[in-house]
């Protein structure tokens, strides 16, 4: 597999891909973008340069159509731009945006999915419009998927390294507890993560959260245990 590591280099091949771009007959161009793009090794952020593109190029009306043809591929590179080009349609269209990334994550079949899209549809909505998303995180984390609640975790770890509010997170790890107690090995990796964070970005929530965090009735070890982690980190970063 060839790589692209330099701007320039990805700029070329996107230059040849947009040639091809037909809004009557999109399959050339999405043909153009799977062989000389996706199916070569591409660093996350020139990717996420090429969904900006994309986006930019593309009417509103063919966004959903070339992240379908794009998500039927199967290809680690495809989840940036279907990640990247969702969130950049979360303000214009915030639903669809999350229900299509929640569709495209449901349909996983590698864990990484879960961690692209989450991250830059749900983290990326969590953190910039938490009062939007919250209610949507406490629904979504009902989803029959244990994928798409995976997902959930790598957003929460993603928002809340980013700078979430302390509030904000206080409702984030309340709805993590909710989930404490599964014994579903996707689950427990994506909301371990998020917990793991928390712990190391806000111990004093942790603090004062002690009486649920030990009701062993809803609370299993293995989150205790990604809290510890977090706790261990925090005291590492200050030197303790």
């Amino acid at each position: 597999m060839s790589v692209i590591t330099r701007k320039g280099d990805l700029k070329t091949e996107w230059e040849i891909c947009k040639q091809t771009f037909d809004a009557k007959n999109l399959a050339p161009f999405i043909q153009s973008i799977h062989e000389r793009i996706l199916l070569r090794k591409v660093k996350f952020p020139l990717l996420e340069y090429c969904a900006e593109e994309i986006y930019t190029l593309l009417p509103d009306s063919l966004h959903i159509p070339f992240c379908d043809a794009i998500e039927s591929l199967k290809t680690e590179g495809g989840n940036v731009l279907l990640g990247k080009i969702l969130q950049l349609r979360l303000d214009a269209h915030f639903q669809r945006s999350l229900e299509k990334a929640t569709e495209y994550i449901s349909k996983a079949d590698i864990w990484y999915v879960c961690d692209i899209i989450g991250e830059r549809v749900f983290g990326f909505a969590l953190l910039r419009t938490p009062k939007k998303m919250l209610p949507a995180f406490k629904k979504i984390s009902k989803h029959p998927s244990n994928w798409v609640v995976r997902s959930l975790g790598a957003g929460a770890h993603y928002a809340i390294k980013k700078g979430l509010e302390e509030k904000e997170v206080e409702r984030v790890f309340e709805m993590l507890l909710t989930m404490a107690n599964t014994n579903d090995k996707e689950i427990r990796q994506g909301i371990g993560w998020a917990a793991k964070t928390t712990a190391k970005f806000h111990p004093e929530l942790i603090a004062s959260s002690q009486t649920e965090i030990q009701n062993k009735d809803k609370v299993a070890n293995w989150f205790r245990a990604k809290i510890e982690i977090g706790l261990n980190r925090n005291a590492h970063a200050k030197g303790s």
